[in-house]
């Protein structure tokens, strides 16, 4: 209708309200935009290389959500919390000021998530050529046929399908009505869950059985049909 993107679950007047707005704060949101962040458990520098939010510290080994910086072991039990703004709840009592400033913080909770899924998708998408060029590989020394590895190809593309969803769950967030937003950021939550475990596996595909890919594929697309399903008129 609008003649960008498809961009579901979000509405055409509300996706451009938020470009505009990421166009207008974006000198503000610059320092959460950098590639590399601290191990929360050794404090070595991390660079994201790959779209999963799920990271290994490849000096510690220790497991954490690239996000929230939270403790893989807990975390992916409650990604609910991770996609979810906590606002303050007595803002309505502060200063000018905190008010502006509380405006800023929940503005750059939702753009930080929006671009981190943006990268992870352009992440994802040399993933998948990589993916491509392994098939080519294998059916060259005649280890099967491009049909026996398509579900290679088919995961990562599943993967895209599903992140491109979540990424436009956070503008959706940011504007909807606080009465519907609870159920909203559970099944956003659970659906960036599956999507982690997916990339997770996608990743490393080779090492991952065939049913368990699928598995997981039919998982994230069950939560991504209910969340669209809900929540899109």
């Amino acid at each position: 209708m609008c003649g960008d993107a498809y961009h579901c679950p979000t509405t055409c007047d509300v996706i451009k309200k938020w470009l505009v707005k990421c166009l207008d704060d974006s000198e503000s949101a610059n320092y959460i935009t950098a590639n590399t962040k601290d191990c929360p458990k050794c404090h070595v520098c991390i660079e994201k290389n790959g779209g999963c939010n799920h990271m290994s510290c490849f000096k510690c080994q220790h497991e954490f959500c690239w996000l929230c910086m939270g403790d893989w072991k807990t975390h992916a039990t409650e990604y609910y919390e991770c996609s979810r703004y906590k606002a303050d709840p007595k803002i309505a009592e502060k200063t000018a000021g905190a008010k502006a400033r509380a405006a800023l913080e929940k503005y750059l909770f939702y753009f930080n998530r929006w671009e981190n899924h943006r990268k992870s998708l352009e992440l994802e998408e040399e993933l998948l050529k990589k993916i491509n060029e392994r098939i080519e590989e294998k059916v060259t020394q005649g280890e099967g046929t491009w049909i026996d590895w398509q579900y290679l190809k088919d995961a990562a593309t599943h993967l895209t399908k599903c992140r491109y969803t979540l990424k436009y769950t956070y503008p959706f967030a940011y504007y909807m009505e606080e009465i519907r937003k609870p159920l909203f950021e559970y099944q956003q939550g659970q659906l960036e869950r599956e999507i982690e475990n997916l990339s997770w596996k996608v990743e490393r595909a080779e090492s991952t059985t065939v049913a368990d890919l699928k598995q997981q594929m039919n998982t994230t697309e069950i939560q991504r049909e209910n969340l669209l399903r809900d929540f899109v008129a």
